[in-house]
């Protein structure tokens, strides 16, 4: 096992940061929620420990926090975290000062936390300064108004009291300095030595068995049959179950390549009957989830009980469907089956990444967002075969223009939904819904040309004589999940 330190998130926006810095030098880190003990990271031999949080000027609560400083680990301390070791350390906190703002911070040069990291300005989105006990620490981080930063005394922990800041060299020089200098790890992380890894582990998870791998097309599930096939050859069986809930040609794009182009042990299951057959008359979105998931399990299920030795099942789950508690994780078809999710720690990005290295093609690295429950989310109501084929035909035409227009480059997400028309005149409504995002923001919608959208509306009215209008949907969304209609 090589080395690594564990990063423990506190605030997902502080841990994503922090974990794209660490793996863009090659420096391999294990995120852990901020329930992991002690005990659990001594188990799993880690080098060192960080704790990412927000700051907003409040203790971050961290339950394991006097056990962490017992454990003799380096330890690392950022933003609010910091606040809470000043305060396990018998130290207090100022008075919350009232506005944010940016302030010249001073480092204590003979700190070797700090080699080759310049004094200056610090963004501080809430300032809380220290006070430290009499003998628990000294200042590792200044400014004229008040403490920043300390490192507790005779021990290899540290407390800064701001975060990470983005395209800060100094930042990332930090983070270098603790885990390369004080915890020796070394700079190993790469999509090569991923791959290697994922192939050892799911050869040693599959022992002298076959694996199972869900193929739904997207690039998570790709990267992972891909790393099957790789680890296993013939003995992974690729399933791709056809809900019938899938964008318009997606079915045979998937197939044509990774069965024709790239020779995956690969079926395809025609399990559209079934899928609408269930999903007739359920109207409200969380049952249509339930449902498809439930389906895609006894899908499952069937086909491992025709695969003679089945002992692993491979799934694509992410670091974001971990966070996503809105998310109905497949199962293991039995208790004999073990499951490997090979891409569990890397960000969406992360995985693309790991594509290009596998030879993914662009159209299946670059394809969009797309939810487990397929087109049903993005209709309204009641799912009919005639509202499929018309959001099918909507949402091709759009995703069309965009890619003509070259607005794919900058959106994060662009769809049609699908509703019934509550006017008088009755027909249907399509909705159009493109946006950009940025880690840790709002998401806002885009401001397509408005040329753009008249040819839109105009052939999806041609195409589509049920749609009685076409809107685009200027709403924001607090965080990723609302911009999916569910």
């Amino acid at each position: 096992m090589h080395d690594f330190v564990i990063l423990i998130s506190l605030d997902d926006t502080a841990c994503r940061t922090m974990a794209r810095r660490l793996r863009a030098e090659h420096i391999y880190c294990r995120i852990m929620p901020q329930s992991v003990t002690a005990d659990e990271i001594l188990q799993q031999g880690a080098l060192g420990i960080l704790l990412a949080a927000k700051s907003t000027g409040e203790p971050a609560e961290v339950p394991h926090m006097m056990d962490y400083l017992q454990s003799g680990l380096p330890m690392l301390c950022m933003g609010d975290a910091a606040l809470t070791l000043c305060q396990t350390l018998g130290g207090t906190l100022a008075e919350q000062q009232q506005e944010s703002g940016v302030v010249q911070v001073q480092f204590e040069r003979g700190d070797k936390l700090f080699d080759q990291v310049e004094d200056g300005e610090r963004f501080l989105p809430a300032c809380r300064y220290l006070n430290l006990a009499d003998g628990q620490g000294t200042p590792a981080a200044m400014t004229d108004a008040g403490l920043l930063g300390f490192r507790a005394t005779q021990r290899d922990v540290w407390g800064l009291a701001f975060p990470l800041e983005r395209n800060d060299p100094g930042g990332t020089q930090l983070l270098i300095n603790f885990c390369k200098d004080i915890c020796g790890c070394t700079l190993w992380w790469s999509n090569h030595a991923f791959v290697e890894r994922a192939k050892e582990e799911i050869a040693r998870a599959a022992g002298d068995g076959d694996a199972l791998c869900a193929l739904s097309g997207g690039v998570d599930s790709g990267v992972c049959a891909l790393l099957g096939n790789m680890a296993l050859g013939r003995r992974l069986h690729c399933i791709f179950v056809d809900t019938g809930l899938l964008r318009k040609g997606e079915a045979s794009q998937v197939m044509d390549f990774y069965h024709m182009q790239v020779g995956l042990n690969l079926r395809r299951i025609d399990a559209s009957e079934e899928f609408l057959a269930a999903l007739d008359g359920v109207t409200l979105p969380q049952e249509k989830e339930q449902i498809i998931t439930r389906l895609l399990r006894e899908v499952l299920n069937r086909e491992a009980a025709a695969i003679p030795n089945v002992q692993l099942m491979i799934q694509g789950t992410n670091y974001s469907d971990v966070q996503d508690s809105s998310d109905f994780p497949l199962e293991a078809p039995s208790e004999d089956v073990r499951i490997v999710e090979p891409v569990r720690e890397l960000f969406k990005d992360e995985i693309r990444y790991v594509g290009e290295e596998l030879g993914l093609s662009p159209a299946m690295i670059q394809r969009q967002p797309f939810p487990g429950s397929g087109l049903a989310s993005r209709i309204m109501g009641c799912v009919t075969r005639e509202k499929l084929a018309i959001l099918r035909e909507a949402d091709d035409i759009f995703r069309y223009e965009i890619v003509q227009s070259n607005q794919n480059k900058r959106l994060w997400q662009y769809f049609a939904a699908l509703a019934e028309s509550p006017m008088p005149d009755g027909g249907l409504i399509v909705t159009l819904r493109a946006v950009q995002a940025v880690d840790g923001a709002a998401a806002m919608a885009a401001r397509l040309p408005s040329d753009l959208l008249e040819r839109v509306t105009t052939e999806i009215m041609n195409r589509c004589p049920q749609v009685r209008r076409v809107m685009y949907d200027l709403t924001p969304s607090k965080r990723y999940g609302q911009v999916e209609w569910r």
